[in-house]
């Protein structure tokens, strides 16, 4: 008889991810260039190219904000007022606030300039600081800049008495911004901003990358491991911070001055903390001091909550994903179909024990094909998905109370079973916790899809920190004691 290969057959996708990693760092970034290039070319959706825009927008943020965190190792949480300063600066000189029309390749360069001044204003002072103490100051940074937003639309001049100038236009903010325009042609689509931002994520991944594989990218990374030990092995860590400080900010400042011509318009809200607090989500999704890690986190949390937007697509991702982590993560996998069969045989049993008991407490199901129409046939196959799910939950006239506690007890059940040793106990306890999922998902997140938005992009971090907590690309710290 045949003795048995030394070697087992590899799939097809560990092939490819082998073929894929063997080719060149400089091929590999032009072919993800010339695939997020063909957007438009296998669209015309205007909102697809839209969202698509703000990926490379997101990305670019969360690429400069590696370089002070990732890299510098600088806690810096007024990194948003940064891109508001060059948004506001672009509608400043381009609009009719004040009559001033520059091209725009002098307003970005001028940006560019603003954005570099003012890092190295905000980290002048913060040289000594670090941790706690730095995230406080440069906190304190963006709390004035947003209030300097709302506010900066009745400056009095004090050499001037009773001369009042709109400086930001206060909670209007600054509307009819000039479009950009470069050699002429000017930008005035979805889809040509849409290349725009592209372009400029392409340079800055480029200059980032080079900076990061020259000493001054080597030296970051030392400052941001250990910058005593930095500094003592003669390091100028206080001009690196400087560095790392002007460089995120001038980066931040142009990439606002581009949203403000797109958008044509600059408000407050456009920068407030919630955008800070997305855009380090995506950086610690991605995989901190990884670039491509941060493009990846950017496209994840910008797509999905607009995938998010339509109940239907929402229903159909949530038990994929649901069904997706079962098998995933029980073992052996035939032991993710019997939880399955459980959660639904539970159901049943729960819906028919009310049915019984109090038949009142029952609401019909809110899902008719019939009723609705449908233009695809995702949104037809979705629907009727809805109704066979709904057939086996517990759909209460009144479910507010009972959601909401549901909801209460679900999230610390969830974290407990996520800690316990695989076993038997375990698996049976995954039954009810599972069930009680999707009985908060039917009855309270799926009719209020802006809050499950954001408690499923919070319920992706923390799974990701429980189970890899160094990011989807990140690379996992190895201390020698």
């Amino acid at each position: 008889m045949a003795s048995p290969p030394l070697t087992t057959r590899r799939d097809a996708l560990t092939r490819a991810l082998e073929r894929w990693n063997a080719l060149p760092a400089t091929a590999r970034f032009f072919i993800l260039l010339a695939a997020a290039a063909s957007v438009p070319l296998l669209t015309s959706n205007d909102y697809v190219i839209r969202i698509a825009g703000n990926v490379c927008l997101f990305a670019t943020l969360a690429v400069a904000l590696n370089v002070v965190v990732g890299y510098a190792g600088l806690l810096d949480l007024g990194f948003i007022a940064f891109y508001g300063i060059g948004a506001y600066t672009y509608a400043i000189l381009s609009s009719d606030q004040f009559g001033i029309h520059w091209p725009s390749w002098a307003s970005l360069i001028f940006i560019g300039l603003v954005g570099l001044v003012s890092g190295f204003l905000l980290g002048s002072p913060s040289l000594r600081l670090l941790g706690d103490y730095l995230a406080i100051v440069t906190l304190g940074f963006g709390l004035v800049f947003a209030q300097l937003a709302l506010t900066l639309d009745r400056v009095e001049l004090p050499w001037h008495p009773g001369v009042i100038i709109n400086l930001t236009g206060g909670t209007n903010g600054i509307v009819r911004l000039d479009p950009l325009s470069f050699f002429g042609f000017q930008l005035h689509t979805v889809t040509h901003y849409f290349y725009a931002l592209l372009v400029w994520l392409a340079l800055v991944l480029i200059i980032v990358h080079r900076l990061n594989q020259s000493r001054i990218g080597r030296a970051w990374r030392s400052m941001g491991e250990d910058a005593l030990a930095a500094e003592t092995m003669g390091m100028p860590t206080r001009r690196l911070k400087l560095l790392a400080f002007s460089c995120g900010s001038a980066i931040a400042g142009i990439t606002g001055g581009i949203f403000a011509a797109w958008q044509q318009s600059v408000f407050p809200q456009n920068f407030s903390t919630d955008v800070l607090i997305t855009l380090y989500a995506m950086m610690v999704l991605g995989g901190i001091s990884n670039l491509g890690g941060a493009v990846l986190g950017a496209g994840v949390l910008a797509i999905a909550p607009e995938l998010l937007r339509s109940p239907e697509l929402a229903r159909l991702i949530f038990y994929a994903a649901l069904v997706f982590g079962l098998l995933l993560f029980t073992r052996p996998r035939r032991n993710g179909l019997l939880v399955l069969v459980s959660v639904i045989g539970l159901g049943a049993l729960l819906r028919l024990g009310v049915q019984a008991f109090a038949p009142d407490w029952l609401s019909p199901p809110t899902l008719e094909v019939a009723a609705v129409s449908v233009s695809t046939a995702i949104d037809r196959f979705s629907q009727q998905f809805g109704i066979y799910v709904q057939g086996w939950i517990v759909l209460l006239k009144e479910p507010l109370l009972v959601g909401n506690l549901a909801f209460a007890v679900m999230i610390p059940a969830l974290l407990a079973l996520s800690r316990m040793k695989p076993g038997r106990i375990k698996l049976l306890l995954t039954i009810p916790a599972v069930y009680l999922l999707v009985f908060v998902w039917e009855t309270r997140l799926a009719a209020e899809p802006a809050v499950t938005r954001l408690l499923l992009i919070g319920g992706l971090l923390v799974t990701l920190m429980i189970f890899r907590p160094n990011g989807l690309l990140g690379r996992r710290k190895v201390e020698i004691v």
